[in-house]
């Protein structure tokens, strides 16, 4: 059986290739202000998310102030729009990854999960995400993110 995880520790990428791109963590760009995440399908039974990191700035989603979001497809609006606050000086990095819940404990980079990551004409980028269980399956959750 295949295990994602393994193989991204062996390579120690975040991007591998396997049947194609396959990404852990994904980059977005740092000159972004918002972020506009769509959550467009989950076929999982496990609860799903997405995690957003900011490196020299902070992320503002509904009223809260972070440099670590986390947004749950059952517990968001269906899209919901993060303020990227950059710091006036030192390195920047925007980051997102996959996550999932079992038993109350969030999971991420475990078994077989990692994401697909498409671009759509308009500047959508789209993870197709799979969580780390079962074989690898990246209709687990796919998210819709819009940079500005």
């Amino acid at each position: 059986m295949i295990d994602l995880s393994s193989i991204f520790a062996e390579q120690q990428a975040s991007e591998i290739d396997w049947n194609g791109p396959l990404f852990s963590i994904y980059e977005l760009p740092t000159s972004v202000n918002r972020l506009g995440v769509e959550f467009k399908h989950r076929g999982s039974e496990l609860r799903q998310g997405v995690r957003l990191k900011a490196r020299g700035g902070k992320l503002e989603a509904n009223g809260v102030e972070e440099s670590d979001l986390v947004l749950w497809e059952d517990s968001s609006p269906p899209r919901v729009d993060v303020l990227v606050r950059w710091a006036k000086r030192g390195s920047r990095s925007l980051r997102v990854w996959n996550c999932w819940e079992v038993n109350g404990v969030m999971h991420a980079w475990l078994g077989n999960a990692g994401m697909r990551v498409e671009r759509e004409p308009e500047g959508t980028i789209v993870l197709r995400c799979s969580d780390g269980h079962g074989e690898p399956d990246f209709g687990d959750l796919v998210v819709g993110i819009a940079a500005e």
